[in-house]
């Protein structure tokens, strides 16, 4: 068995390929073993479910039989007004839908892995260059919109939230990092007034601020990495992004535009490096919408297939060793 870190891009509905391209590393000649996992929005959701314990093929029966159409909630009166629904509770709610049951979805199978709060995914690794108070299975990266911050989830609950993250639900952290901006509400999070002075902040997609954090593991202490910290990114190395334009594009699907060229391009520079993108798997998801809620099962498997493939030919090339000579970063 080969040991790893493993880092998942966010990409709305399409988490199919992520399941994919991992579902290729377990299977790899000698096997990936996965100790530690972050990711943002759908890869949150994806790397939550392989932290509790979940393997590749567990995750795909998961995500193969759930209707994402599910995830457009509706509650109260909009659910009973046909059209007015989304729009009321984008001006009145800043989202579409109100999120609840992809929170339902992830506390319940989540639940049934037996994790429930931070404290069941607590690791006991003593040759971690991680402080004890960041020794956590999984990271979830989430934009803090109240401060202008991007918190990783366990690690910044008690600098930055006045919060024991081992009394908060996992599925708290990973339902804010999937608050894709006009689609769901965004989430609040709960602080401890008596140390921030608030008592809440506000909280959407992860990816406004870092959709790729790929060397969230990297070692800073300058001795030698354990293991590498691999990557898996939903989309073409070279690619453009191009499913959200439209020459005639209204003021909804610029603002959709502008948000989406905004989370790219922390990551953009950030993956031109070749340190970066000679450990990352390129999926070419290009012609699904990350919010394209309607998918059928055809879709899943052609995403899920094209995730397998890249990760297959990704470990025909990849050798750790020889990473280490020319790119070795503590």
């Amino acid at each position: 068995m080969a040991d790893a870190d493993l880092v998942l891009e966010g990409g709305g509905v399409k988490g199919s390929a992520l399941v994919g391209a991992l579902s290729a590393l377990e299977a790899a000649a000698d096997p990936y073993t996965f100790h530690r996992v972050a990711g943002t929005s759908a890869g949150a959701i994806v790397a939550s479910f392989l932290a509790s314990g979940m393997n590749a093929g567990q995750i795909k029966k998961v995500m193969d039989e759930l209707d994402f159409s599910r995830f457009e909630d509706k509650e109260g009166i909009l659910a009973r007004i046909p059209g007015l629904g989304p729009a009321f509770g984008l001006l009145v709610h800043e989202g579409l839908f109100a999120g609840d049951f992809m929170h339902q979805w992830l506390t319940e199978t989540l639940a049934g892995q037996g994790v429930k709060t931070w404290a069941d995914l607590r690791e006991d690794d003593p040759g971690s260059a991680l402080p004890p108070s960041q020794r956590y299975k999984l990271v979830v990266i989430v934009s803090d919109v109240s401060r202008g911050l991007m918190l990783r989830l366990p690690w910044d609950y008690e600098t930055l939230l006045g919060v024991d993250p081992d009394t908060v639900p996992v599925a708290d952290a990973v339902r804010a990092s999937a608050s894709i901006p006009f689609f769901f509400r965004p989430w609040k999070m709960a602080m401890n007034a008596a140390v921030t002075g608030h008592d809440h902040i506000v909280c959407t997609d992860g990816g406004m601020l870092s959709n790729f954090p790929i060397d969230v593991f990297d070692r800073r202490d300058d001795k030698p990495s354990r293991w590498p910290t691999m990557g898996v990114k939903l989309s073409g190395q070279q690619s453009l992004r191009t499913e959200d334009w439209k020459p005639d594009n209204n003021g909804f699907e610029l603002a959709k535009s502008l948000l989406s060229t905004m989370i790219g391009a922390h990551d953009r520079a950030h993956i031109n490096d070749p340190q970066a993108s000679s450990r990352t798997v390129f999926v070419d998801t290009s012609r699904y919408r990350a919010t394209d809620f309607h998918l059928s099962a055809e879709d899943k498997t052609t995403l899920y297939t094209s995730g397998f493939s890249s990760a297959q030919r990704f470990l025909n090339t990849w050798d750790w060793e020889q990473w280490k000579k020319g790119y070795y970063t503590t």
